[in-house]
């Protein structure tokens, strides 16, 4: 439509780096050293020897992606980002254990216990919703986790009622920003407590109270009744204080992120807000995901343009050729899901906002990843998008969005986010 107002978008460097700026910037910030040609090329191999190799193209993606483990492993860092945050539990762990603790996990997450979740997204959200005035000015991004936290401590995790989700909400983003810090030390070969106590992990405040909080669940589970959530399917399985430690930043930064910008997308266009409102207000008790069609279409597109995750990691296992380009054993391979989302041969208009491009009959687009795939895919991408769809159609039922006067800065650093945050205007939606 024209006049409309333009949604913002991660630039990808007009060259190609140096391998001084691949030193200085692609450690700790990958994206920032993926030269613009990923949006027209299938790969895109950076300067160096070694250097990451990156993938736009589906096929190239789900070759790295699908389960080749003899080909490609998971990158060193990916590993320590998520030892970080999940210890032993069900995302960083490997092998046998690995696949234990994810045989036990994936019953909740099958499509008739969403369904069974539903209400309790709904309630979420109407708990945040019944706090604000009837005009208030909205950081989008703490906005969202405040619901979000409630889901993790009622459904995923139980909170024994003791489990403040505000404050879970406003650690998270501190922890994601500590474990997810690296710098050239983590290139060399260093224990890890070494590289955790220099990167401050155990010393921030956040991360000790989050620790706290997964050792507190963790103990009242010993004492107290069956419980029927999803950590109890991994009782006996696998460590539950590191699972439950996990859950914070697995369950809330991606999903968090991708509501707020739901919402932020939503205040710019006011022609979809109203067909998600509509089906929000049309929601009863019973809730089912056949009613939100337009949501759940809203929702694919938003992620889409704004994938959880906008780069994945492997490392190659032996010296090997993938699409022409020679790779080394250990040499890693970074699969660039915003950039595919986006690319210029895969999508018609890739940067515009379309969410008929989801419609029921439509064909499923090939290039649409945004949990990723093979075996390692997100274990709950489906209780992510109905967690999204229901919590957007109960807000936007509610309320009406409108844009702020702010324009936010887009970042790929572990998460699509915005480094100034999500602003938008909510108005009490009258009649």
């Amino acid at each position: 439509m024209t006049g409309e107002l333009p949604l913002p978008r991660f630039e990808f460097r007009p060259d190609q780096p140096s391998i001084w700026a691949m030193l200085r910037q692609g450690v700790g910030n990958p994206a920032a050293v993926i030269p613009v040609a990923i949006l027209e090329q299938p790969a895109v191999q950076l300067p160096g020897p070694g250097a990451p190799l990156i993938v736009a193209a589906p096929d190239l993606v789900r070759e790295v992606l699908g389960g080749r483990s003899e080909s490609f492993t998971r990158d060193r860092f990916m590993r320590r980002l998520l030892r970080r945050s999940w210890g032993r539990g069900l995302a960083a762990a490997e092998g046998e254990d690995w696949q234990r603790q994810r045989r036990a996990a994936v019953p909740f997450f099958r499509p008739q216990m969403v369904q069974q979740q539903l209400a309790a997204f709904a309630a979420a959200a109407d708990a945040v919703l019944d706090q604000l005035p009837e005009r208030a000015e909205l950081d989008l991004v703490d906005f969202s986790a405040r619901i979000i936290a409630r889901i993790v401590l009622e459904v995923l995790v139980d909170g024994e009622g003791f489990a403040d989700p505000d404050a879970a909400a406003r650690d998270v983003p501190a922890l994601i920003r500590r474990i997810g810090r690296f710098t050239l030390l983590d290139l060399l070969p260093l224990p890890e407590r070494l590289l955790d106590f220099k990167n401050g992990i155990g010393r921030d405040p956040a991360v000790r109270r989050l620790k706290a909080l997964a050792a507190q669940l963790a103990a009242a589970r010993k004492l107290g009744a069956a419980r029927s959530d999803m950590i109890a399917l991994l009782e006996g399985v696998g460590p539950i204080e590191d699972n439950i430690r996990g859950l914070f930043p697995a369950a809330m930064e991606t999903t968090v992120a991708g509501l707020a910008w739901a919402h932020y997308v939503m205040a710019l266009r006011p022609e979809w807000q109203q067909q998600v409102a509509d089906e929000g207000r049309a929601l009863g008790t019973s809730i089912d995901l056949g009613q939100l069609v337009k949501t759940r279409q809203v929702v694919n597109e938003v992620l889409r343009l704004y994938p959880p995750a906008p780069l994945m990691a492997r490392s190659v296992a032996q010296d090997m050729e993938l699409d022409g380009y020679p790779l080394k054993a250990g040499q890693p391979v970074l699969i660039a899901a915003y950039a595919m989302h986006r690319h210029r041969q895969l999508w018609d208009n890739p940067d515009s906002f379309d969410p008929n491009r989801f419609a029921p009959g439509a064909a499923p687009p090939d290039a649409f990843m945004p949990f990723g795939t093979g075996p390692r895919m997100c274990i709950a991408a489906q209780f992510a998008q109905a967690e999204m769809a229901v919590v957007l159609a109960k807000v936007l039922a509610r309320f009406v969005l409108e844009p702020a006067d702010h324009q936010p800065q887009v970042s790929l650093q572990v998460t699509t986010h915005s480094v100034n945050g999500l602003k938008a205007v909510a108005r009490q939606r009258q009649g």
